[in-house]
């Protein structure tokens, strides 16, 4: 049995314009568990990505947040780089 293409399944969830092809499609998900499931997935996934707003986008963590991080990674490649029990830099003699 030859599934739905995952694109078909796409125009489907997406609210596709009818046509021949769509009608053999949903024909052949009426019976078919695997692409009933798969198209309910990819509806899911529509239904939720048309809910978003600007104000759910990830946005650019500020400058500090970088300068944390890059300063933790260095610390954590100096600390690997020391002999063994010592805890910091070296102090004064």
């Amino acid at each position: 049995m030859t599934h739905v293409e995952h694109a078909r399944l796409a125009e489907l969830a997406l609210g596709g314009e009818a046509s021949a092809e769509h009608d053999a499609a949903l024909r052949h998900i009426a019976r078919c568990v695997a692409c009933r499931q798969e198209l309910a997935r990819i509806t899911r996934v529509v239904t939720t990505a048309s809910a978003v707003s600007v104000s759910d986008l990830p946005t650019v963590p500020p400058d500090r947040i970088w300068e944390r991080i890059r300063q933790e990674l260095s610390d954590a490649e100096e600390a690997s780089h020391r002999p063994a029990g010592e805890v910091g830099p070296p102090g004064p003699d």
